[in-house]
């Protein structure tokens, strides 16, 4: 391999190869800036590939080794972090993953021969900025470096999340099961804990009912394009204790006053789904009656374990004979069951209640966020019992198949009425640029109310209700 910037080539040391795969260390000595990749084999060149080479850029292993979820992160006696086997803050812990930077001394003799100099190391573990001990290159193996931190206390959770960031460069975020006292975590988000063992499976029955506001500007004639949209879905699934541990919390959820980040490629802002869970067979549909009716949300028909359906709204085009149906989720009880059940889940009804739409106060100024400086966002209204999400995606690239971009997602309670999205989150996040034609940003404030409900077959089942308002923006 050969490796080109600023007209200096070096050659990266190999550390193995397969069919389809090859995998080196990128030297210290390579300049930083961008250029180009070959690879020689049997003197035959490949064709150039685009690199380009930071100082420093984390990457932290992960359980599931896609780079989300439970992070591969130890105590000093290298024992891994589970949910039965929780950090404690004020105990020092381990992160373990590559790319802190280049290295003084011969590389290519191994980690005891080299030594990392000194770089702005952040750890940051849920909300706050992690006390970090040191960092080195690890002794043991090629290109393995190692970051130990203290867990801050203040923050707990099953799925805390984890970063790096060094510079204004952060690494992929993964997870770190933290209590308070004691090695068996518990959710602070108001679900109920679920706790599995290493030979167990759970089961977690969702159904959401949820309305979709946004507004797009388009180029006149037609001007601004709205969409009010009531929407129900219901997902069913049975994880083994490998795909529950290594899944970026299967609800989506984190730790509350916290965000985390996915990364992904092509143009759909989706978490990336690594495990496979097994679909669960509810019944025939869910009905979901209210001020407004009976609806019912349908068996997807393509997706196992999926139920859905558009409950009413729909979209307003300026000049155009609206095709919009009546609003159906108003403020109220709405009783949620699935009749006799399935062959998986057991009969279950049970009531949420609705509140009325979350006040977006400071939408308007929420158009440019600048990365590095973090942004506020406020609100009124909503569940004052429930929590307020704050999402944000934005992709850039060319084509889909190169289009790369990242999601954030951060929770605080409602009550609260305002949340600053960190710095290290939105820097997560490509750059906004609107000449690329898969370019894409927006901003989403949701406010959520979730409660339990029981079913045979299902270890943990949520209803919840929710109120999304959308935007476009540029992130800067």
């Amino acid at each position: 391999m050969t490796v080109t910037v600023n007209g200096t080539s070096t050659k990266p040391l190999i550390v193995y190869t397969s069919a389809g795969q090859l995998a080196a260390i990128m030297p210290s000595a390579t300049p930083v800036g961008t250029g180009t990749l070959t690879v020689t084999y049997n003197s035959a060149t490949s064709a150039t590939q685009a690199v380009t080479v930071v100082p420093s850029s984390f990457g932290i292993y992960s359980v599931n080794q896609g780079g989300t979820g439970a992070g591969i992160i130890t105590n000093t006696n290298y024992q891994t972090v589970g949910f039965n086997s929780s950090a404690n803050p004020g105990e020092a812990y381990i992160i373990w993953g590559t790319g802190l930077g280049p290295v003084t001394g011969d590389e290519s003799a191994g980690g005891t021969a080299v030594k990392i100099g000194t770089i702005p190391v952040e750890v940051l573990v849920g909300s706050k900025q992690a006390s970090v001990i040191g960092y080195a290159r690890a002794n043991c193996c090629a290109g393995l470096d190692q970051i130990a931190f203290t867990v801050p206390s203040g923050v707990t959770g099953c799925s805390v999340p984890v970063a790096v960031k060094i510079g204004n460069v952060v690494s992929n975020y993964v997870s770190l099961s933290i209590a308070a006292s004691g090695r068996t975590c518990s959710d602070p988000s108001g679900i109920t804990p679920i706790t599995v063992t290493q030979n167990g499976t759970v089961s977690i029955g969702e159904v959401d009912l949820t309305r979709t506001n946004f507004t797009i500007s388009a180029p006149a004639p037609i001007g601004n394009v709205t969409s009010t949209t009531d929407s129900g879905s219901a997902a069913f699934f049975r994880y083994n204790y490998a795909q529950y541990a290594s899944t970026q919390s299967p609800l989506q959820l984190s730790t509350i006053g916290s965000c985390t980040v996915f990364n992904f490629t092509g143009t759909t802002a989706v978490p990336p789904a690594v495990a496979s869970p097994i679909a669960l067979d509810a019944g025939a549909a869910i009905s979901v009656n209210g001020p407004n009716g009976l609806k019912t949300l349908v068996k997807t028909a393509d997706q196992n374990g999926y139920y859905s359906a558009t409950l009413g709204g729909g979209i307003v085009i300026p000049g155009l004979p609206s095709t919009s149906a009546p609003l159906y989720l108003s403020k109220g009880a709405y009783k949620i069951d699935n009749g006799a059940g399935g062959a998986d889940v057991g009969a279950f009804s049970t009531t949420l209640n609705v509140f009325d739409p979350l006040n977006w106060t400071n939408a308007a100024s929420v158009t440019t966020v600048p990365r590095a400086s973090g942004q506020l966002v406020t609100w009124t209204g909503g569940d004052p019992g429930g929590n307020v999400y704050i999402v944000g995606f934005s992709t850039a690239g060319t084509t889909d198949a190169n289009t790369v971009g990242a999601e954030f997602i951060c929770v605080e309670r409602t009550s609260a009425g305002q949340f600053t999205v960190p710095a290290a989150v939105l820097l997560s996040l490509p750059a906004t640029n609107t000449t690329e034609i898969t370019g894409a940003a927006a901003m989403i404030l949701e406010s959520v109310t979730t409660a339990p409900f029981t079913a045979k077959g299902l270890d943990q089942g949520i209803v919840s209700s929710s109120s999304a308002t959308f935007q476009t923006v540029t992130f800067q």
